[in-house]
């Protein structure tokens, strides 16, 4: 009985500890993290998002999409956690590094100088809105998503 005590004291220990890791790579240039969006701007027709956690801060645009309809998917909210489903900007199998700035628009979207880093895509999210029942199965095995 002192056995089992001990033994479900410290599964809830260990469950109770937080973990610093939160930024997962998947397939190279797919990074998977939990992360809470501090700005989003609408600008020329495309949404700039700006999001961080306590191991990464970046940024990613998206197309203004009116049309897009989907019950599945939520307005995005600042200040809410959401996992996001990123696509690192790749040359020749290698992530770039330095890329200067990324203009899209006639708009500076990211400058080499800023803290933060560009990310080319996020699967998840459609215009402004976010599917939070959002899936890895399709990524991880593709002959289960059908």
């Amino acid at each position: 009985m002192k056995k089992l005590l001990f033994l479900l004291i410290l599964s809830l220990l260990i469950n109770c500890i937080s973990r610093k890791n939160t930024e997962y790579v998947l397939r190279g240039n797919y990074v998977l993290t939990k992360a809470k969006f501090f700005d989003i701007e609408t600008k020329n027709g495309i949404h700039i998002f700006h999001f961080k956690n306590d191991s990464i801060e970046g940024v990613f645009t998206k197309v203004v999409d009116t049309a897009f309809a989907n019950k599945n998917y939520r307005k995005i909210k600042l200040h809410k956690n959401y996992t996001l489903f990123l696509q690192k900007q790749m040359y020749s199998g290698h992530h770039r590094t330095t890329l200067g700035s990324m203009t899209i628009n006639n708009i500076v979207v990211w400058d080499e100088g800023m803290n933060s880093e560009f990310f080319e895509d996020c699967e998840n999210i459609t215009g402004n809105q976010i599917n939070p029942r959002f899936t890895l199965i399709k990524y991880i095995a593709p002959e289960l998503s059908k």
